[in-house]
């Protein structure tokens, strides 16, 4: 009876943190789903390595307990850390602190760094050309 308490507990815990991956990603449903593709995508995440191997673990557990007969009664392998995890993982989802959303907001920065070093670059080369351009029409004179 206690395993089945805290199966329940998994599924309740595996279905609220799809739904916040899902609202995260901008779609409807399959949210761990997607989150699991992006990441297996996005080589340098932050914490790839952990969350990874877990959320497929749990995708596969959840899909065990929704498709399997009496699998929400037998499965023994859901611990309470597990569904700890999984809200943990959730909330940081939520917070805009797991994985993808560090990834991006670092890669973001990144860009705007690449695309300032840019701009500067080309306006030194254009304040360049103008003096050189101011020098020679002097010289000229």
């Amino acid at each position: 009876m206690r395993q089945l308490k805290l199966n329940q507990e998994f599924l309740a815990a595996y279905i609220g943190m799809d739904k916040i991956c899902a609202e995260k990603l901008g779609i409807a449903t399959g949210g761990v789903t997607e989150y699991i593709n992006k990441l297996t995508n996005t080589r340098f995440a932050p914490r790839r390595d952990e969350v990874l191997p877990r959320l497929v673990r749990y995708r596969s557990i959840r899909n065990r307990i929704a498709h399997e007969v009496g699998a929400m009664a037998s499965l023994s392998e859901i611990s309470r850390e597990d569904i700890k995890w999984i809200r943990a993982f959730a909330k940081d989802v939520a917070d805009k602190s797991d994985p993808i959303s560090v990834y991006l907001k670092n890669a973001g920065r990144y860009v705007r760094g690449r695309v300032l070093l840019r701009s500067f670059s080309i306006g030194a080369v254009t304040v360049i050309a103008i003096l050189l351009i101011i020098f020679i029409i002097l010289l000229l004179k």
